[in-house]
């Protein structure tokens, strides 16, 4: 049960897009780079640097409040690691998702 040499070829088309997509980013994230360094006056590690700290902050921003959603840890405790209006956010939003399915299973 071998594939023809035509469906082969479409299996690995995905494949190569796929590879192309990601070369793409990585030029583009280089380009992104080098021009936020060059208007900054600053070198390009330290753009690296500021990159990580935003994204790992961020990251830790989402963990905490879906901790907090899902009932891991209290409100006053979300509110001391990430700060209320990020808390309060997260209820209006939490609250709008719930009234949207509310709304949907009611229609």
């Amino acid at each position: 049960m071998g594939h023809q040499s035509g469906e082969l070829s479409v299996l690995h088309r995905p494949l190569k897009s796929v590879r192309n997509s990601y070369s793409d980013m990585a030029v583009d994230l280089t380009e992104r780079v080098q021009e936020l360094a060059d208007a900054r006056g600053v070198p390009e590690s330290k753009i690296l640097e500021q990159a990580l700290e935003r994204g790992v902050e961020d990251l830790w921003v989402d963990l905490v409040l879906t901790q907090y959603l899902d009932g891991e840890i209290d409100r006053e405790k979300a509110i001391e690691l990430v700060g209320r209006d990020r808390v309060k956010r997260a209820d209006r939003e939490a609250k709008a998702v719930k009234d949207d399915v509310r709304w949907g299973l009611n229609a």
